[in-house]
């Protein structure tokens, strides 16, 4: 796995080379000029050209021309055409979001989140299992193995009502439901906690995209408590079809996103 860091205006100036503004997961406004968007287009990419000459990232040829190196041409090429997205989503204070989207295409797996200063991190990943990995431990889901996860079975509106019950103080009959639906309370009483005290919290989403379009998805919730008591929940068939909830960790997560990846890109091969 290796990282570069790139300012918006390079990624611009890779982005206009592929004819292509928004990118999945991340729109367009990022990668413009001025805090509306409306900046001036030239100077922004002139900025980006000056800065990835300087970095050795864009070189010219012996006619004169300029071409950027081969790495940074796969991987422009995998933010603006891929076939998967892993959008991983953290939630950060009361309103803020942390994001990490990994891009696979035919060459690459590229990864890209935005930093404090407002430089984007580029990766390229290995392979899916460690695009998977790093995606889950984004989310901040807990290290430890899960040998034997509960699972359990419900509906949206069910477990709404019983967020909404825990969230209002109303913990006791939150647990029953839970109990009700197949939880020890032990269990029961450790999802209640990451569902209205959650260290860490987010979705990750699986996006499957045509034409730089994510044309279908699979989103799951990722809540753990105390950095050690991970549980997701995620809709079976469709937004409308039976909940599922489990406890997970990093490596029963990486697992169940490459089991899903491989049987719905075999799918659609």
């Amino acid at each position: 796995m290796t990282a570069i860091h790139l300012h918006p205006s390079e990624l611009a100036l890779l982005f206009s080379f592929a004819k292509v503004t928004e990118i999945v997961g991340w729109g367009d406004a990022p990668f413009q000029p001025g805090a509306d968007g409306t900046g001036d287009m030239a100077a922004w990419y002139a900025d980006g050209t000056a800065r990835l000459k300087a970095a050795g990232r864009l070189v010219e040829k012996a006619d004169k021309t300029v071409t950027f190196v081969p790495s940074l041409t796969e991987a422009t090429l995998a933010l603006v055409d891929p076939a998967l997205v892993m959008m991983a989503e953290r939630k950060e204070g009361s309103e803020g979001l942390r994001r990490l989207t990994v891009h696979l295409s035919d060459d690459a797996l590229v990864g890209l989140t935005r930093q404090a200063d407002g430089m984007f991190e580029l990766t390229r990943y290995a392979n899916l299992t460690a695009a998977a990995a790093a995606c889950a431990a984004f989310l901040g889901t807990a290290p430890l193995p899960v040998t034997a996860g509960l699972k359990l079975e419900t509906d949206m509106n069910n477990l709404r009502v019983m967020q909404t019950l825990a969230d209002s103080g109303q913990q006791e009959t939150a647990l029953a439901r839970l109990i009700d639906l197949g939880a020890p309370e032990a269990e029961a009483a450790s999802l209640l906690n990451a569902m209205t005290a959650p260290s860490a919290s987010g979705m990750l989403s699986l996006l499957y995209c045509a034409d730089n379009v994510a044309r279908n998805a699979q989103a799951y919730r990722v809540m753990t408590h105390a950095e050690s008591d991970t549980w997701i929940t995620t809709a079976l068939g469709s937004p409308q079809g039976p909940m599922v909830i489990e406890r997970s960790s990093i490596t029963a997560l990486t697992g169940r996103i490459m089991v899903t990846v491989a049987a719905r890109m075999q799918l659609a091969a």
